[in-house]
């Protein structure tokens, strides 16, 4: 029996637009050793009454109400990376952001892409280890999923 397609951990890129015309993307240095993307769904429900016998217990139906995503990313400090990092969270502003599975479409491969705001990032530092840092993007507008090319 053939194994599950898999995808290695490393093949998830976040990466960052410069703001040039056009736009170059790159995986920051700063997100090394973990990545994440979570999709969230908000919801509305309504019970349906089951009109031909209203003693039979209703149906829960629900329909999207918004959509949301969160990134999150972390890894050994890039100390040349950081102060960019905390310059892009004081001043709350967007990012153009590119998350990748890093393979082709064929290969189940997509692409995620559009304004980002860095809500949240953390350096972390204990005697005689490496700094750390975690961080967590959020879309501050509209956001595309394509397949990969």
């Amino acid at each position: 029996m053939p194994g599950v397609g898999h995808i290695a951990g490393e093949q998830l890129l976040i990466q960052i637009g410069d703001g040039g015309s056009p736009e170059t993307f790159a995986h920051s240095a700063l997100v090394n050793t973990d990545r994440s993307i979570q999709i969230q769904v908000s919801t509305s429900s309504t019970e349906v009454p089951d009109v031909a016998n209203p003693s039979l217990p209703a149906t829960m139906v629900r329909a999207a109400k918004s959509v949301d995503l969160q990134i999150t990313g972390a890894g050994v400090l890039d100390r040349t990376s950081a102060l960019a990092f905390m310059q892009w969270a004081l001043a709350g502003t967007s990012k153009n952001v590119r998350i990748r599975q890093n393979v082709s479409g064929a290969q189940g491969g997509w692409v995620i892409t559009g304004p980002m705001i860095l809500e949240e990032f953390q350096i972390t530092g204990q005697a005689r280890e490496k700094q750390t840092c975690t961080l967590k993007l959020a879309p501050s507008d509209v956001f595309i999923l394509a397949a990969s090319a």
